[in-house]
């Protein structure tokens, strides 16, 4: 289904953020795997982009979107919106981190040629809880490229929204590595690349695989969704800053579903798919004041 969101850029932009720093002490002279910066203690712009993806794990359903939003970053030393998690940092080391991180998916209609014809429409879902990162290493080549490993968990909770109100719809559970490289055949150009796996709950689950009584058809059995293993992803994007204010990115991801323990669900219809975005982040404003940080990923 093609239609245009909004606030799905929230994540998107979150997520491509090159301004991933925090305020902490400053690393000492001899550490050269962690640059002292000095940044701007808010900035303020606009992003817009496109995506093309699916209803959801499993499933075959097109789900096309098109976003534009504002976005703002504010910098503290304890409290900070922007490069991947919005609220107070627990712990902030150099290699460990603990924090807030966020995610979702779209909402999505139920087609009547699809497998969920009759069945309510997917609202948009939106998680939050904590975030785990520790860098596995993190080092400056010679020509002066960063590379950058981090193992990352994250438990969240899951609220679903039709826009009229909240409604609590579990949990999901993800861990898995995430590689950034800065500064691949220009400095103007970023690699990244994570792999990882979602578990969730039977409440998650749910909202996506059971058939309940009162909508099986000839075609569609009845069915209770399990706890358990939802999808594997592989992502590999790019990011480029032709200039300080703007970024483009690009990225694609290839998921597998294979052994998901709603398989035998007669909602799920696909072991794999791929998905990809592209989008652009602009800094419009940003502030005089400004804070030492240092580069966290």
């Amino acid at each position: 289904m093609t239609r245009p969101y909004c606030i799905f850029c929230i994540l998107l932009v979150i997520s491509f953020n090159p301004l991933t720093a925090v305020a902490t002490d400053a690393p000492t002279k001899e550490d050269t795997t962690f640059i002292f910066e000095t940044k701007p203690v808010w900035e303020v712009g606009l992003g817009a982009g496109y995506f093309n993806g699916n209803d959801y794990p499993g499933s075959k359903d097109p789900n096309v979107a098109q976003f534009a939003l504002p976005f703002f970053i504010y910098r503290s030393k304890i409290f900070r919106v922007g490069g991947g998690g919005v609220g107070a940092v627990a712990v902030e080391e150099p290699r460990l981190k603990l924090d807030v991180s966020f995610g979702g998916s779209l909402n999505a209609e139920s087609e009547p040629d699809s497998v969920r014809a009759g069945l309510p429409d997917l609202d948009l879902l939106f998680e939050f809880g904590p975030r785990l990162q520790y860098t596995l290493f993190n080092s400056v080549s010679s020509s002066g490229s960063r590379s950058r490993l981090n193992w990352d968990s994250k438990v969240r909770a899951v609220v679903r929204t039709d826009f009229k109100g909240l409604s609590a719809q579990g949990f999901v559970f993800g861990t898995g590595l995430a590689y950034t490289k800065r500064g691949i055949a220009t400095d103007k150009i970023d690699l990244i690349l994570n792999t990882d796996i979602t578990f969730g709950d039977q409440r998650y689950n749910d909202y996506f695989y059971s058939v309940p009584t009162e909508f099986v058809t000839e075609q569609r059995a009845s069915y209770k969704a399990k706890a358990g293993f939802v999808e594997s992803r592989v992502f590999l994007g790019l990011a480029f800053r032709p200039v300080e204010t703007l970024r483009i990115f690009t990225g694609v991801a290839a998921f597998s579903y294979a052994n998901s323990a709603n398989e035998n669900s007669p909602l799920f219809e696909t072991t794999n798919s791929v998905q990809y975005a592209v989008g652009v982040v602009w800094t419009a404003f940003k502030s005089a004041r400004t804070i030492d940080v240092y580069e966290s990923n």
